[in-house]
């Protein structure tokens, strides 16, 4: 990663304001919109689809089958929108290091029974989801600030619980 702690590190730095504009942009304009949320639903029910385990977690229904069923759930929504939130706290305490804040929120999610796996799995469709998303009203640096961010955040996160000992 060369001389800088992070690609993330390197986008929020080159905008234009300084990383604290950017930041405050990534928490305002990015993470808290309808769009962001329909998009986090939909990697979350990502995650049950590869992790059917994961349900029992969440508190979503095992009886939920379809895509469609599971979107529909209160559970799910909160779910999601808890995830989505972990994200938001480690940008909100980040203060230039994404490391320490990622390593604080992978001791709290190991202590909620999340595993790495579902986080990596959410992060990587978080991503995809809002390039493939008809709602995506994103500019292109925005868009890229959300890819690079999201995707630093996700890398950190998992290295950080993959690294949390064993209980």
């Amino acid at each position: 990663m060369g001389c800088s702690n992070s690609k993330a590190a390197d986008t929020l730095n080159s905008a234009d304001g300084g990383i604290e504009s950017l930041k405050e942009n990534f928490l305002q304009r990015l993470l808290n919109t309808d769009t962001v949320k329909e998009l986090s639903k939909n990697a979350f029910v990502s995650v049950l689809n590869k992790y059917p385990e994961a349900k029992k977690i969440f508190n979503v229904p095992e009886t939920t089958k379809t895509n469609a069923e599971l979107l529909g759930t209160r559970e799910v929504q909160t779910a999601s929108n808890n995830l989505l939130n972990h994200y938001i706290d480690i940008v909100k305490n980040a203060n230039g290091d994404l490391n320490t804040a990622a390593q604080s929120k992978a001791e709290e999610l190991k202590e909620l029974g999340i595993k790495a796996g579902y986080i990596k799995t959410y992060g990587e469709n978080l991503v995809r989801n809002s390039a493939t998303s008809a709602d995506n009203q994103l500019s292109a640096s925005e868009e890229t600030a959300w890819k690079t961010l999201t995707n630093e955040i996700t890398n950190k996160l998992t290295t950080a619980m993959d690294n949390l000992p064993n209980s």
